[in-house]
């Protein structure tokens, strides 16, 4: 049987591999869409980055809605 010590540690642990991984899944669903629309923006030779700068505001709202989500389980 655990001491009531130890499982609390072990609950805080839980919990910020839990909050530490919604961060690192925001950067790659973030930098997925950025990366999405510099290529697209490369590759119609685009002179200003509108289609980068769109995709990656929608990559930010995409991973804040699932943080909001993960966080509220």
């Amino acid at each position: 049987m655990e001491k009531p010590q130890e499982e609390n540690s072990r609950k805080k642990l839980n919990a910020a591999a839990k909050y530490s991984a919604i961060g690192f899944q925001m950067i790659a669903t973030i930098g997925l869409f950025t990366f999405i629309g510099y290529k697209i923006d490369e590759h119609r030779n685009s002179k200003t980055n509108i289609i980068t700068a769109v995709l990656a505001l929608i990559g930010v709202g995409l991973a804040m809605y699932q943080a909001i989500k993960q966080a509220a389980k």
